[in-house]
């Protein structure tokens, strides 16, 4: 178990791609989770196993305010904490810039940046005397290689690939390490129901980016900071 012990945050963590991070940390590494969710409906779907198991606090990760709270809940919970895993984000409909709507431009930037921004920055705050800790941020794919059509997500998780290497140079040699995954296209059931002429075989799983997480989390990958990892699977 390599991270036995250690105490975890996850943002978003009971989306289709935290519950399946926030179960491996538990049951196969065992770490102590807490989970942030955001609407009541989100804990419907979750069994009574992953509730027992898992911490789960209401947080609006966009609000300064909602992520001091968060941070406590955790630390009454859990003690102090040790990782913080960004996945809380949203994506919105294809729309070239032309057609992109101030209110969307900066619905992404709020939910994918902002987000990342003032759970890390809440995260170092707490971390400043500690000699380990880990930020694991979600970029995705079309930060490194843009399209058109998504623009305002495109630039939203670019900001997080930039932000990520911010952290990086400011963590230099403290034992804290902040890094960013971006996945192509994940394989989750709501993916396969919303593209389902796709050749799913191509797309990243989530097993495959939680073992990414756990090796960039654990003892072994402590000389790899402020980087950006593609884990693009077959795209």
């Amino acid at each position: 178990m390599r991270l036995a012990g250690k105490s975890v945050l996850i943002t978003g963590g009971t989306g289709q791609l935290g519950r399946v991070v926030a179960e491996k940390l538990v049951a196969a590494e065992g770490a102590k989770v807490a989970a942030s969710y955001l609407f009541e409906g989100e804990l419907e779907r979750l069994s009574n196993d992953f509730k027992k198991k898992i911490r789960l606090i209401y947080a609006n990760v966009t609000d300064e305010q909602s992520v001091a709270g968060l941070f406590r809940e955790v630390g009454k919970a859990h003690g102090n904490l040790d990782i913080l895993i960004n996945i809380a984000g949203g994506y919105l409909p294809r729309a070239n810039i032309a057609q992109t709507k101030t209110k969307d431009w900066d619905l992404m930037m709020e939910m994918n940046l902002k987000s990342v921004f003032l759970c890390s920055r809440e995260f170092l705050r707490e971390t400043a005397n500690k000699t380990y800790g880990r930020i694991i941020n979600m970029a995705a794919m079309p930060a490194i290689t843009p399209s058109a059509g998504v623009g305002p997500y495109a630039v939203s998780k670019t900001g997080i690939v930039a932000l990520t290497k911010v952290l990086g140079e400011e963590l230099k040699g403290t034992g804290i390490t902040a890094n960013a995954i971006a996945p192509s296209i994940i394989r989750t059931p709501a993916n396969m129901q919303a593209m389902p002429n796709e050749d799913f075989n191509r797309w990243v799983t989530p097993e495959e980016i939680t073992e990414t997480m756990v090796f960039l989390c654990s003892e072994a990958g402590r000389s790899i900071n402020g980087v950006t990892i593609p884990v693009f699977g077959g795209m």
